[in-house]
């Protein structure tokens, strides 16, 4: 649904914004290694942000688990999330993460019914 509304002295937009998979990625930093950590997965989000199908993209604490930084994106499609993960450019920022990493990042992908 994309649509605009003028009237009375309002301007509204909707976009269409209902991600069809968020994708969740819970990474461990290795010791000394969060503010790094951090920073890599803003930058990796800001890509990911404004890449063609992305809603959103952020890095975040969680209150459950605070050993980990969790980086959730929302996507249009799968195949929009696929083209992403596949750049080079994504890859090679996901290579450099490992070695701030205190084990490897577990990743799910939601889907809203």
């Amino acid at each position: 649904m994309n649509w605009s509304y003028r009237g009375r002295g309002l301007d509204f937009l909707a976009v269409t914004e209902h991600a069809a998979v968020i994708d969740v990625s819970r990474y461990y930093p290795a010791p000394g290694k969060r503010d790094e950590l951090l920073s890599a997965m803003r930058q990796m989000a800001d890509r990911a942000a404004s890449s063609d199908g992305c809603f959103g993209a952020q890095a975040c604490d969680s209150d459950q688990d605070e050993e980990a930084l969790i980086a959730v994106s929302r996507w249009e499609s799968q195949s929009s999330l696929d083209s992403f993960a596949q750049s080079p450019e994504f890859i090679h920022e996901r290579e450099q993460l490992t070695s701030l990493l205190s084990k490897p990042a577990r990743r799910e992908h939601l889907r809203p019914k």
